[in-house]
């Protein structure tokens, strides 16, 4: 027998405790009360010219010395990992083949939940493949490395101090290296990209929307350009341009897990509950992975007393992420779901 005032107790429940995270591509980063204290870092690997690695890669994620994840890269390159307190992390590949890579990144989830990295994988010079005979033809694989050597000394000095500095968590000093180096080569779109990341962390919204409509003037293919300039979008309550702009990323790169969170996650705060579940459910297809995706689902589920869903959708969640700051409430309403709760 329903009883509505168990379904409101638990209705109740699971938005004090899990919205923030449900929400935490659209929620203003302004707003106290709805700050989340954890973010997710995705990152995407690319091969000198020759765009997505040819193989998995193992990614490691390191804090203080200390591994504390792992995951390997999808076919186009992708990985990510969920749930990160506020620390200085670093990102670690040893992958035979290719250089040593590791890229320090400051995680601060009151100021920017979802967090991208991009990076590119040199070959050893025994190793290198010969270049190949298709340059040109994909705008999207970008040779950075030779791109750099085209512009002038002083652009490209100051980008690598930037990215230097970017890589060692100072970030006010990187934000300065890559301002001057486009000062000298405002062409150079890959230190935008850096720049607008930079700007976003820092809260300072117009100028990270400023640089990304500049990146993508200057590299139309970028889809994550498009789904970066959605999460500034979404973050300053803007949800008609933030839709405009995850389109035109989705063009780019069809079914991409990102793509389709950050739709679903959009609709989520228009109201629109079916289109948004239909947009989970893609990027869940395309990334089983994506937790956050399972606890907007568990929020549509809930509001729509679609509990047996809700409670599914709460074991995947407690199963991939055991340890999140939220698991604890999400078992205490899992619990309430099957012990009587509302059917």
């Amino acid at each position: 027998m329903h009883n509505p005032q168990d379904s409101s107790a638990v209705r109740s429940s699971f938005h004090r405790v899990l919205l923030p995270v449900v929400c935490f591509l659209t929620c203003t980063v302004a707003s106290a009360q709805q700050q989340t204290t954890t973010a997710t870092l995705v990152g995407q690997l690319r091969v000198t010219r020759m765009g997505s690695p040819p193989m998995r890669i193992l990614v490691r994620l390191e804090r203080s010395g200390a591994q504390v994840g792992e995951s390997y890269s999808d076919p186009e390159g992708k990985f990510s990992f969920d749930d990160l307190p506020g620390n200085l992390y670093h990102v670690v590949i040893r992958q035979e083949g290719y250089r040593s890579v590791e890229l320090a990144v400051d995680i601060n989830p009151s100021v920017q939940h979802l967090v991208y990295v991009h990076i590119e994988l040199v070959p050893d010079e025994k190793d290198e493949p010969a270049q190949s005979t298709l340059k040109g033809s994909n705008s999207d694989m970008v040779d950075e490395a030779a791109l750099i050597d085209k512009f002038p000394k002083d652009a490209k000095k100051q980008y690598e101090k930037g990215t230097k500095a970017q890589q060692e968590g100072k970030s006010q000093q990187a934000i300065e290296h890559y301002e001057k180096a486009l000062e000298i080569a405002p062409e150079m779109y890959f230190a935008r990209n850096n720049l607008a990341s930079l700007y976003l962390e820092n809260q300072r919204f117009g100028e990270a929307e400023t640089e990304l409509k500049k990146v993508i003037a200057q590299n139309q293919a970028d889809a994550n350009a498009y789904f970066n300039l959605a999460n500034v979008y979404l973050l300053t309550g803007r949800l008609n341009e933030a839709t405009v702009s995850i389109e035109e990323g989705l063009k780019r790169q069809p079914r991409s897990a990102l793509g389709e969170f950050l739709m679903g996650s959009t609709l989520i705060k228009k109201g629109n509950t079916r289109e948004a579940e239909k947009h989970l459910r893609v990027a869940l297809n395309a990334d089983p992975g994506l937790a956050n995706a399972h606890l907007a689902l568990v929020n549509l589920y809930i509001q729509q007393d679609r509990n047996a869903e809700a409670v599914q959708e709460l074991s995947l969640f407690l199963k991939q992420s055991p340890d999140s700051p939220f698991s604890p409430h999400a078992r205490d309403l899992l619990k309430k779901l099957q012990s009587g709760g509302p059917q």
